[in-house]
């Protein structure tokens, strides 16, 4: 027959409990005991039957949440790596855009200048010097319409 304690209901041990499940601390008997204020010994846990039997149910929480949480951190690693995957697909498809871009640009100067327009050009590119740099860096202006703008 147990003993009659001074909290027959138990709310500091489910207190210390909770805390326990709360932080991902390992619910034991021992962790229990070390931070109750009336119970010393692990065994005044495991030899009274309602003290166990709250221990094990805690201890059963503890394995689910833990169960899940191992679930969520695999799928989370499994989304995270799809958004990675799609973020490499959009740097590769902004990638093949600018290079199509700069073909055109290209290409539109070619162009202009067969006709004779390379003057015009010229006088374009010297109100907008800093497009023009930007252009240049990136390779998709021609070497004739990057000079002195005088």
């Amino acid at each position: 027959m147990a003993r009659r304690t001074l909290d027959p209901s138990h709310t500091e041990l489910i207190s210390v409990l909770e805390g326990l499940l709360s932080r991902n601390e390992d619910v034991t008997a021992r962790a229990v005991t070390r931070l109750h204020t009336s119970i010393r010994d692990a065994s005044g846990i495991t030899r009274h039957p309602e003290r166990r039997q709250l221990l094990e149910q805690y201890q059963g929480r503890q394995k689910q949440l833990r169960k899940v949480l191992g679930q969520v951190q695999k799928s989370g690693t499994a989304v995270a790596a799809d958004k990675l995957g799609q973020a490499l697909e959009r740097v590769r498809e902004l990638e093949s855009n600018e290079a199509a871009r700069i073909a055109s640009h290209l290409a539109m100067i070619h162009a202009v200048a067969e006709i004779g327009g390379t003057a015009k050009l010229q006088r374009f590119y010297k109100q907008y010097a800093d497009i023009r740099d930007r252009l240049a860096r990136e390779g998709s202006l021609s070497p004739t319409f990057v000079g002195n703008d005088q």
